[in-house]
């Protein structure tokens, strides 16, 4: 045999998987840092959170009567209405609790968080003074409401700022 002939190494003188430190640091660094995810107190405010948006999702779908809300869409108006009011989450489990009620039978505050959800959904929204957030205005459900016939537009007819000038009477 000549010294260049290749020898076929036997099954077992080749690992399966090789295990360099390099692997062996980076499994740790995972390991660690998902250990860390799951036992830090983030973890249960970010299950609190998921289940806010859920409860936030589900009066949503009972105060509209649609079943077929963007979950997308209403992450965005649930981030939007918390970062505009902090008790917004507490009144949420208020309301969820009170829903059943008449309208006569709910308190003020959960009169004014029922608006500001449906407002939310409808108007596409935050907010009605000069500091409203405008979230999604073509999702907003007031397009829906009219049967998808109406599309909002994305754009104006004319040269900008042409709807400042006197109309014309007649055309020549």
């Amino acid at each position: 045999m000549s010294k260049h002939a290749s020898a076929t190494p036997s099954a077992s003188s080749v690992p399966a998987f090789t295990l360099s430190r390099r692997r062996l640091l980076g499994a740790a660094c995972v390991g660690a840092a998902t250990g860390a995810l799951l036992l830090s107190p983030v973890a249960p405010a970010w299950a609190a959170a998921e289940t806010e948006l859920a409860v936030f999702m589900d009066l949503s779908k009972r105060l509209t009567g649609r079943s077929d809300l963007d979950a997308r869409f209403g992450q965005r108006l649930y981030d939007t209405l918390v970062k505009r009011d902090t008790g917004f989450a507490t009144s949420l489990g208020e309301l969820q609790g009170k829903l059943g009620k008449t309208p006569q039978g709910l308190s003020e505050k959960a009169r004014d968080v029922t608006r500001q959800i449906l407002s939310a959904w409808y108007l596409g929204m935050v907010g009605s003074d000069y500091t409203a957030t405008v979230v999604g205005y073509p999702d907003a459900l007031m397009f829906k409401a009219a049967g998808g016939v109406i599309k909002p537009r994305a754009f104006c007819y004319g040269m900008p700022g042409s709807w400042a000038e006197k109309p014309g009477f007649g055309r020549a």
